[in-house]
Order: structure tokens, then C-alpha cells, then sequence
């Protein structure tokens, strides 16, 4: 095992959480923090949250550029770095995997990178109305461990990464 991950906590949160009935509802949290979704549930956000239009449609734009610097950002540091997934390193028979299987690049995640990109740009800028957003990126983080696609420090990783880049995504 990579001596990054030798006392990651990957193993306590996958064996504290997993339990069929939470399958199907973390899978699709974990859909929702790829880059399409998180475009479709900002835009939900604005046409629901924000007002007047000019606001909304800036902050679209922020949205988006949060969305592809996270992403940009995590693919360039998951190729640089190229480290095991828990199922690389564990095996099946040790790890719940729940939809696919993934042996490569692991750190950061990338799915956490953008969805706290999105959460963090929004609370920057409409503070509690994100609180949605935010829910989103942590539930979609644990999502993560809990489907066996990342480690716990990947989530963490990719948390930090999204959270600077919607931060600096730029003011309305």
C-alpha cells in the first residue's frame, strides 16, 4: 500500500456506512458531482434562488468557470501524481464497489473538486442560500468512499482544490 494512504480511514467509513439500502442513493450522489450534473443542479440553483436575471446570469458564468478549473485542475494533478484507487490496492474482495469499477488515478477526486468548486463559489457569493450546494459536496464526497471509487484523503484533497478554485472563480 502507497504509505499515503497506509492510515487512511477508507476501510472505518466504507464499513461504518455501507448497507444495500444505501446503493442506489449513493451512486447517484456520486452522478451528481460529475461536471454535467453540478452544470444542470447551478443552473437549478440560479433560475430558483437568485434574482434579478443580470445576477443570475453572471453567476452562470462563475459556475462555469469554477466547473472547468476544478476539473482542469484535478485531471492535470490525478496525471502528475498517477496513484492507486482503494480497489487497485485492496481488492474486490475487500472493497464495496458500487457501479464502476476504477483501478487508476485517484488523487484528487475530481467529482469532489467540482462539486465544492460550485458550493464554494456559490456561498462566496449568496452565503446561506447555498446550503443546498454545500450538502451536495459533502454528501457526494462521502458518496465517493462509499461507492470504493476514492480514499478518504482523495475526497479531502479534491475538497481543498474545489473549494480554493470557486473561491477565486472571480466576483459577480
Amino acid at each position: 500500500m502507497t504509505s499515503l494512504y497506509a492510515h487512511d480511514p477508507f476501510l472505518v467509513v466504507q464499513h461504518a456506512l455501507t448497507t444495500p439500502w444505501l446503493d442506489a442513493p449513493m451512486e447517484f450522489l456520486s452522478s451528481l458531482c460529475e461536471g454535467w450534473a453540478l452544470a444542470l443542479v447551478a443552473a437549478l440553483f440560479l433560475v430558483v434562488l437568485v434574482r434579478p436575471l443580470r445576477e443570475a446570469l453572471r453567476g452562470g458564468l462563475g459556475f462555469a468557470v469554477a466547473l472547468l478549473l476544478a476539473g482542469a485542475a484535478a485531471q492535470l494533478v490525478k496525471s502528475a501524481v498517477n496513484l492507486p484507487r482503494p480497489l487497485a490496492v485492496l481488492g474486490p474482495d475487500v472493497v464495496h464497489v458500487v457501479g464502476e469499477t476504477l483501478y487508476r488515478r485517484s488523487l484528487p477526486s475530481g467529482h469532489s473538486a467540482s462539486a465544492a468548486a460550485v458550493a464554494a463559489y456559490a456561498a462566496a457569493h449568496w452565503r446561506w442560500r447555498a446550503w443546498p450546494l454545500v450538502l451536495i459536496a459533502f454528501l457526494g464526497g462521502v458518496s465517493r468512499v462509499y461507492v470504493g471509487a476514492h480514499w478518504v484523503l482523495d475526497v479531502l484533497a479534491g475538497w481543498t482544490v474545489g473549494t480554493l478554485i470557486g473561491l477565486a472563480a472571480g466576483p459577480i
